[in-house]
């Protein structure tokens, strides 16, 4: 279930990286967002951070052990009441949320916060291990991972990590 803040939903999502590459999760086809791409997340729990909650899907979906980062993209649009996002309403500026808290309390008519962090493994030993909710998963460079089907903001998460010079 998602956690509402004040009538806001927060869904948390880390992009691991490594040397370059990505990790990215291949949904299985007949589930939600159903045989595209994406990166581990999900809901925000009671009590927790979105940083905290991204580590712990991270976990959940992979096995890794991850050091959470900073915020790449922080994404708001509309809550439509079935987890779909309205792209032609969708906002894609990025929010600081630490430098500019009340910014978020002004916003009156969003519902939905899809916040990703970049993170790194804290240790490399560790295989990928998948959940029943992805069938497949892959280490993508930049290239590789334009040329797969997405989740709406992973390209634009994957966009931004580039223009950082995070994925080189």
């Amino acid at each position: 279930m998602t956690q509402h803040h004040g009538g806001q939903r927060w869904i948390a999502h880390a992009l691991p990286i490594r040397t370059g590459r990505v990790l990215l999760l291949h949904r299985n086809p007949g589930g939600r967002h159903g045989d595209l791409w994406d990166i581990p997340g999900g809901s925000v729990g009671p009590g927790e951070t979105p940083a905290q909650a991204a580590r712990r899907e991270v976990s959940a979906e992979t096995g890794l052990d991850v050091l959470i980062a900073d915020e790449l993209t922080h994404f708001v649009n509309p809550d439509t009441g079935d987890d779909e996002v309205d792209l032609q309403t969708a906002d894609t500026e990025t929010i600081n949320t630490q430098t500019n808290p009340l910014q978020i309390n002004e916003v009156t008519t969003v519902g939905i916060h899809t916040v990703t962090f970049g993170c790194f493994e804290n240790r490399l030993d560790r295989d990928v291990s998948l959940t029943p909710e992805h069938c497949e998963f892959e280490w993508m460079s930049y290239a590789e991972a334009t040329h797969v089907p997405l989740v709406w903001h992973v390209r634009r998460t994957l966009d931004h990590a580039e223009a950082l010079g995070l994925l080189t």
